[in-house]
């Protein structure tokens, strides 16, 4: 998904050009919106062996201009490898991922690294240069039809960066006047939403499956978001809806910061907690547990009404 915003300014900047997107088949309904895009779906529980068969057959005609991996992993890696009779030109991106290690093991100060969307243009500009990550947008950069709504996704892949939810009830009754959304979806999220948010009345359960597409447009229409440093806040900042996003022992200069939102990130500051960060993705050391839980823990209901606030004005 943070790739959606420079895929844009790609097709509009070289009209002459198609791109093919090979990524797990669950993100297709974010690049079926242009003929332009070839998306292939894979399984990526499958082989990388099938996964190429797969790409291999679907693009058998097709030579491609460039190959670009924007994962630099193993698996992205050797599906580069085995199409690299497909083009003259391979490219992987840079993730840096020496720097970010360095900072969450305090060998070097924190600063704020490049946004990863910004590393995917840069990878992409080798090749066309009239790419400019200052002039990337919004998929939506109008709401239409706002409500009192404000959504709420409370959940993260990592329990590190979860806020507790009993937080949240202060929230919910601050903002009384406002029917709340709440995204939770798998058997462990939606029985513990339902075990903390049941009792309120203005508060409304989406747990269906629903594709990306049809959850920004439920996003679209909040008038503010409120997430964790989780996918649900990625997809949100491509909205038109202001997004709160919580932070703990990640930290937004280590290039995952919500697109468009850096003044509505809520988080404790250096002097506050010195060993934040203590992770890039959520993923906790045992000496650091200590640390993770008091950055989520430590911050408090008010710190998060205070920019719901902010962007209520604006």
């Amino acid at each position: 998904m943070l790739l959606r915003p420079i895929l844009d300014q790609f097709l509009e900047l070289y009209s002459d050009m198609n791109l093919w997107v090979v990524s797990n088949q669950g993100y297709q309904s974010l690049f079926n919106y242009n003929e332009r895009i070839k998306f292939i779906g894979v399984d990526l529980k499958k082989s990388i062996f099938k996964i190429y068969q797969q790409v291999k057959n679907e693009s058998k005609f097709i030579n491609f201009e460039g190959i670009y991996d924007f994962h630099d992993v193993i698996r992205s890696k050797s599906l580069c490898f085995l199409l690299k009779n497909k083009t003259h030109n391979n490219r992987v991106f840079i993730k840096d991922r020496a720097t970010k290690q360095k900072i969450i093991t305090h060998k070097i100060d924190l600063k704020k690294l490049k946004h990863t969307s910004e590393r995917y243009l840069d990878c992409l500009k080798q090749d066309f240069p009239e790419l400019d990550f200052k002039k990337i947008n919004k998929i939506w950069s109008q709401g239409k039809n706002k409500k009192n709504i404000i959504g709420i996704a409370p959940f993260s892949a990592h329990e590190s960066k979860q806020w507790p939810l009993k937080n949240y009830a202060e929230i919910i009754n601050k903002y009384d006047k406002f029917h709340f959304i709440l995204f939770a979806f798998g058997e462990k999220e939606i029985a513990a939403s339902k075990d903390q948010f049941l009792s309120f009345k203005n508060v409304e359960l989406i747990s269906k499956n629903l594709n990306l597409t049809e959850q920004m447009e439920i996003i679209n229409k909040c008038k503010v978001f409120i997430s964790l440093d989780s996918a649900n806040m990625h997809l949100a900042s491509l909205t038109s809806t202001p997004v709160i996003s919580i932070w703990g022992p990640t930290h937004p200069f280590l290039g995952f910061s919500p697109l468009f939102n850096d003044e509505y990130i809520v988080q404790l500051n250096k002097e506050e907690l010195p060993c934040r960060p203590c992770s890039v993705y959520g993923k906790i050391r045992n000496k650091d547990i200590d640390c993770a839980k008091k950055s989520m823990i430590n911050i408090t209901p008010k710190m998060v009404i205070e920019k719901v606030d902010l962007a209520l004005k604006n």
